[in-house]
């Protein structure tokens, strides 16, 4: 199931970036700033928490950029609320709110590959996607707990 790739306008590029290393594994991803539906409707908050609940993932995009944004947030509530696998990926130093640190945190080529390991053991994704590993993931604190302990994020 697809990942949903939360971002600032002003982060398309690196989100872009982390898109294509994820689908080069294997992982779907959506970004909305790519969604030409998002152009086109009258109703942009039901189309978003649409997008988000067809989702079994949500990485959080974050960077000095974020703390100006009104979606992000909103997208990580709906996220939340629907139990899906959070994480959030640090394009730079900015400072992460209380709340962020909850869920795993990445902010490297090598956390992006711990994710994948997680994501293909998620009982949530399909067995193709899971790659017939027996060990697997089966609830979102499950999974929280399990990928930041591999990041040692020990918090």
């Amino acid at each position: 199931m697809p990942v949903f790739l939360s971002h600032k306008l002003e982060d398309t590029t690196q989100t872009i970036r982390i898109k294509t290393f994820l689908e080069g594994e294997g992982i779907n991803c959506y970004v909305d700033t790519l969604d030409p539906a998002t152009k086109s409707t009258d109703d942009l908050t039901k189309l978003i928490m649409d997008r988000v609940k067809a989702c079994t993932h949500l990485m959080a995009v974050v960077s000095n950029y974020t703390t100006q944004s009104w979606w992000v947030p909103f997208e990580i509530g709906v996220g939340s609320e629907l139990q899906r696998r959070i994480t959030s990926y640090k394009l730079s130093t900015v400072d992460l709110p209380e709340f962020l640190k909850k869920w795993p945190i990445l902010a490297s080529t090598r956390d992006l590959e711990s994710f994948v390991e997680f994501y293909r053991r998620d009982q949530t994704v399909t067995p193709l996607e899971r790659k017939y590993r027996a060990a697997t993931v089966q609830s979102s604190d499950q999974f929280h707990s399990e990928l930041k302990g591999a990041l040692r994020q020990f918090r």
